[in-house]
């Protein structure tokens, strides 16, 4: 059985649309938020490595690292892996099958899945099929193509691989940091943290205004921390307001308004801010607000 060697990490979908330099910004503030929990979570590590579409993470404490990075936006999925050189299929073959072993109960069925970039002699087919043919071989399991309990996912770029079973879904998002500075009212609404959550998952920079009720605003906040890379929040009153926006060019502020009856809206335009106003919740459904206010009690 060989064990793990390197968290893989799958970058959000976001990624994608942008160009080439907007890429290469984005992956730079994502280095830095993945650093950043780490370090604050006290979680050791050797180094991060970022190239092309994916991230790795090098340590001896993957499972830990797992877990603090599952909350960091930018990234769409983590897993466990093997990393490994190999010379040709065969090779590649006796790798996954050493790395499989352990990781499956005897009567699951399982498939494997391959994508791969650089030059090869080979086809992702022709890998799925070996990796599989071998895996049947050596463990008796049985193949579901469809619905399989497990997937042995294998990665591969030019002569180098990476061999997975365990991938955990995130959430995706942008990196904290490469949109705008957003200052956001607290008034203590349970739902408040749902809409600076949505904020931080679109890349902003969160700011909270403590309305009233300074120290319960404060616990509240404390839940945001892990999804903030584990920063810590600045906290001001209303009337450090306009020197929070000279000192740290805030762009839009926000609020957790969700009510859209005519009587709310002539209330929201009396909110008086030479600043764009951005409201989250507005046109959320509330099943879908009681979603993200689970992810609190994890």
């Amino acid at each position: 059985m060989l064990d793990a060697n390197a968290l893989f990490i799958k970058l959000s979908p976001n990624f994608f649309l942008k160009s080439e330099g907007t890429r290469h910004y984005f992956a730079k503030k994502l280095r830095e938020n993945i650093t950043c929990a780490l370090k604050r979570s006290k979680v050791k590590f050797e180094r991060i490595s970022i190239e092309r579409y994916r991230a790795f993470v090098y340590s001896k404490n993957l499972d830990s690292c797992s877990k603090v990075l599952r909350k960091v936006f930018g990234i769409h999925s983590i897993a466990p892996a093997y990393e490994c050189e190999f010379s040709d299929i065969d090779e590649l073959a006796l790798k996954a099958v050493a790395f499989f072993e352990g990781r499956f109960k005897k009567k699951e069925s399982f498939a494997v899945e391959c994508s791969r970039t650089g030059l090869h002699y080979f086809s992702s087919q022709d890998v799925e099929r070996k990796l599989g043919a071998s895996i049947v071989k050596a463990y008796g399991l049985k193949v579901n193509l469809k619905k399989p309990d497990k997937l042995l996912s294998v990665e591969i770029h030019n002569n180098k691989a990476w061999i997975y079973v365990d991938e955990i879904k995130c959430f995706g998002g942008l990196p904290i940091g490469v949109e705008g500075n957003i200052a956001m009212f607290f008034y203590g609404q349970r739902e408040e943290l749902a809409c600076a959550w949505l904020l931080l998952r679109k890349g902003c920079n969160v700011f909270p205004i403590a309305k009233a009720h300074r120290k319960k605003i404060a616990n509240m906040i404390k839940k945001l921390v892990p999804w903030n890379s584990y920063r810590n929040f600045r906290i001001s009153a209303e009337s450090e307001l306009d020197e929070l926006i000279e000192k740290y060019g805030i762009d839009a502020m926000a609020t957790a308004d969700k009510k859209t009856t005519k009587k709310a809206f002539e209330e929201y335009a009396k909110f008086n801010s030479k600043l764009p106003v951005l409201r989250p919740l507005l046109f959320l459904d509330k099943a879908k607000i009681e979603e993200i206010m689970r992810l609190f009690n994890r």
